[in-house]
């Protein structure tokens, strides 16, 4: 029986042309040969994984795709320099972390779910790189840390690394044993992560679920059942491709989209998705852009300083090139539930200024259309604004800039002809 050539694989621009996955045919892959063979095809691991998840969990739709992939990294873990985790966190309970958890408990490979185990339970369980899934991770957000939360966190951080390890004295003779704490880790949290844990992260927050939305019930005895056969396809998939998987993660190109850890956390995922879902890729860039724009925008919420950057910007006068600092203060403070008027967090002319100097703009004297006076320049704030906060819309951004860049070029003209 002939086999008709088809168009070649084209992995993207993503991979590079050294890339064992560039210019295979696709005749030449499993599938189409099953077909022409008229043998069942196999089965699309990443999209029974993410069906699976559909059944049980009400996901923003950019965080199903990403999940699918990770749950099937995590059989082909020992493959990747780093490894993302998984956080899942929501304002309020009740919206569905844990379940998700479960959800992973019995689709992962080697999957442990604990509640905030001690520091040394912790190192010692990662000895066979489990699937770690902890619950309640909040505890190490608190103002006030105890010892033994330092010591998971220090943990956790370290742990998305391979060959990352705990030394630990162990008797009787205590000798220095080093603990290897390199595995996939997924957590649940009210609120926000640790910033450390959160930056190794691909962060999924959650919502509960509307009274329209029907999900089906977990069952402790059946749902383990009914995911045996696709965690059996996941073991047989991750045996078969799990040189693929590496040799498409050590020849992808950078993640150029990504900022900087993100990139470095997102690699695998999209080196399983090339493998396991190639015309998936391109959706899969649209998920990370959506979930990395999410956490960048709620770092910004979460440290003041940055806040209080991204309310300026929010509030800088369309097209104006200088304010002056009580026109700004008056306009920060108008901010529906902003923390400047309040006691304590009150915004002077002094505090603002010390609060933005680490970012560049300092005040100065200007000059608008109603007087001269102690102020900012635009110019300023735009490298800040460039370093620190998610992008704006590009074309609003770009707009913006050109209207105020040419209301500069006349301010210039104007003092020059004074």
């Amino acid at each position: 029986m002939e086999i008709e050539d088809s168009p070649p694989f084209e992995p993207g621009e993503l991979f590079p042309a050294n890339d064992p996955l560039a210019g295979v045919c696709a005749a030449e892959t499993g599938p189409e040969i099953a077909a022409a063979l008229e043998l069942p095809p196999a089965p699309n691991v990443i999209r029974e994984v993410e069906q699976f998840i559909r059944r049980f969990v009400i996901f923003p739709e950019h965080a199903y795709l990403p999940l699918a992939a990770w749950i099937a990294a995590t059989y082909v873990a020992d493959v990747f320099h780093v490894f993302p985790y998984i956080a899942l966190v929501s304002p309020v309970k009740g919206c569905g972390k844990t379940r998700v958890l479960e959800i992973c408990n019995v689709l992962c490979a080697k999957a442990i779910q604990v509640t905030l185990p001690s520091a040394a339970a912790l190192f010692r369980m990662m000895g066979d790189s489990p699937t770690l899934l902890l619950d309640e991770v909040e505890a190490l957000k608190a103002k006030t840390m105890s010892d033994v939360s330092q010591a998971i966190l220090a943990i956790l951080n370290s742990g998305y690394k391979k060959g990352a390890t705990v030394p630990r004295c162990e008797p009787p003779q205590n000798q220095v044993k080093h603990f290897p704490v390199y595995s996939p880790k997924a957590f649940a949290a009210i609120g926000r992560l640790p910033d450390t844990l959160a930056d190794r992260s691909v962060c999924i927050t959650m919502q509960r679920k509307t009274n329209t939305q029907k999900i089906e019930r977990f069952s402790e005895r059946r749902t383990p059942i009914e995911a045996e056969p696709i965690r059996i396809l996941l073991a047989e998939w991750a045996q078969s491709q799990r040189d693929t998987v590496g040799a498409a993660y050590e020849n992808m190109g950078d993640l150029e989209f990504l900022k900087d850890r993100d990139a470095e956390v997102w690699m695998p995922l999209f080196a399983v998705c090339a493998v396991a879902a190639p015309d998936r890729v391109a959706e899969l860039k649209e998920n990370a852009l959506a979930l990395a724009k999410t956490k960048a925008a709620d770092d910004v919420e979460d440290s003041f300083t940055l806040k209080l950057l991204a309310d300026v910007r929010s509030v800088w006068p369309g097209g104006a090139v200088h304010v002056l600092t009580v026109s700004l203060l008056e306009s920060l403070k108008a901010i529906p539930d902003s923390p400047w008027g309040d006691t304590g967090h009150e915004l002077t002319p002094r505090r603002l200024a010390q609060m933005l100097r680490p970012f560049g703009p300092e005040p100065r004297q200007v000059r608008v259309t109603t007087g001269t006076g102690k102020g900012y320049q635009w110019p300023d704030f735009a490298q800040a604004f460039s370093r620190y906060l998610p992008a704006l819309d590009v074309k609003s951004e770009t707009s913006e800039t050109t209207r105020i860049n040419a209301r500069e070029n006349t301010d210039s003209g104007n003092e020059t002809e004074s």
